[in-house]
């Protein structure tokens, strides 16, 4: 015990550590992100374990959990919200793995290539995905506020832009149901995929009480 509590004392600080960790989990999820599309849409082979690389993310997470828990058990009243902020950052950073490797996933039950209008669509949902991701990970170790607004914005919109797809898509009958249910598989993942990337973004920019909000909203 006493051991430990001098670790603490003498290296660096807890919080500054596991922000570290939580940049290095960003760029991971990003890099699984396109990974993983990159399998289901180009029909990319794949080259890397994406079960591997999302326990590695798990285990991050639980590393960015002790390091918070230890900082805030031997300095209660120091960095409480920045604390607050990165436990719960974490939790959204776990899920986009999940759905990277859910995305690998619907590629093995449907692995003949994808064709017709609604690719395309996915395609330019998923490019504007990986631009607001990007700009995330830069928000995150730049801190500028304004931006930060900004990008959620724009990741709110398009959530919305996924759920509008998603209900053209159920209301088109040309499509044989295993198609559809590729499509619609797609389209939920990208929609989640842009929600966690939201609550990332408005972690960064809104006070605590008011994580996964717009900013503006009351």
């Amino acid at each position: 015990m006493f051991k430990w509590f001098s670790e603490i004392l003498k290296g660096p600080g807890l919080v500054e550590e596991a922000e570290s960790i939580v940049s290095d989990m960003l760029e991971i999820a990003y890099n699984m992100f396109q990974y993983s599309m990159k399998i289901v849409i180009e029909k990319a082979k794949e080259k890397e374990n994406i079960y591997a690389t999302d326990k590695k993310i798990n285990a991050l997470e639980i590393d960015v959990r002790k390091k918070i828990l230890k900082h805030l058990s031997i300095n209660p009243s120091q960095d409480i919200t920045p604390s607050l902020v990165l436990v719960t950052i974490v939790v959204d950073i776990e899920r986009l793995g999940d759905y990277s490797k859910n995305l690998i996933e619907v590629s093995h039950k449907y692995p003949k290539p994808l064709k017709g209008k609604y690719i395309e669509k996915i395609k330019d949902l998923e490019e504007k995905v990986q631009i607001y991701f990007k700009k995330t990970i830069e928000l995150y170790k730049e801190q500028t506020m304004e931006s930060g607004k900004e990008i959620t914005e724009k990741l709110s919109e398009l959530v919305d832009e996924c759920q509008d797809l998603l209900e053209e898509l159920i209301e088109d009958n040309s499509l044989n149901s295993k198609e559809g249910i590729i499509y619609s598989l797609l389209i939920r993942h990208l929609k989640r995929v842009s929600s966690h990337v939201r609550n990332i973004c408005s972690g960064i920019v809104n006070p605590f009480y008011r994580l996964g909000y717009k900013p503006d909203d009351n």
